[in-house]
């Protein structure tokens, strides 16, 4: 964490919060009991912005000085890091989206680390758009190529049918909450249960 500033009212927790999260566990226990669905088969999922240079408004400078400069104070350039874990504890392989619409968006081959990151699964994929931002085919990158991949392993190690119901639990942006993202999820994969962590409870 860095101390920034304020450019926006945070989202206020709900006054009834307790009841809304209360509820929101007693929807998970009944799927979880009703389709007998293993931890490692239970994934949460959030999306992160990164800034390449990250700086502050402040540093130091001799008293008096008229101007004063610091690095990266322009600097906008970021991207969009989608990451996923289990109830067991297990961290998914990362999903990195970049700005731009072909593939001279993303890292070379020939990166450093990039053999590392692709030997752990990482994602690097192209917004397809003018931002970093997450979008409805990103998700179903991220779904096809992360997650699904993940439950299939976990269900051969446990000895179950491909067929075994999971759980997502993702919040309430609204791709994920978007008819055309919920259609998807029910026609191409409807073994995959939707939980969403309702507005300011996350």
């Amino acid at each position: 964490w860095t101390q920034r500033k304020a450019t926006r009212a945070a989202q206020k927790t709900p006054a009834n919060h307790a009841e809304v999260c209360l509820h929101s566990f007693l929807r998970q226990s009944v799927t979880i009991r009703d389709y007998v669905i293993h931890a490692a088969l239970r994934a949460n999922i959030d999306q992160t912005i990164v800034v390449l240079q990250d700086a502050g408004k402040l540093t130091y400078n001799p008293r008096g000085a008229k101007q004063v400069a610091v690095l990266g104070v322009d600097e906008k350039r970021a991207f969009t890091v989608l990451v996923g874990v289990t109830a067991t504890g297990a961290l998914l392989p990362f999903q990195v989206i970049m700005k731009g619409k072909s593939k001279v968006s993303i890292p070379r081959p020939d990166a450093p680390m990039w053999q590392e990151a692709s030997d752990l699964g990482f994602q690097f994929v192209w917004s397809n758009n003018d931002t970093h931002w997450s979008m409805q085919q990103t998700m179903r990158q991220y779904v096809d190529k992360i997650l699904v991949p993940h439950f299939a392993r976990v269900k051969r190690d446990l000895g179950l049918p491909a067929d075994q119901e999971c759980l997502l639990q993702l919040d309430c942006w609204s791709v994920h909450r978007s008819d055309e993202f919920r259609s998807w999820i029910k026609t191409a994969y409807p073994w995959i249960k939707l939980d969403y962590v309702l507005g300011g409870c996350t």
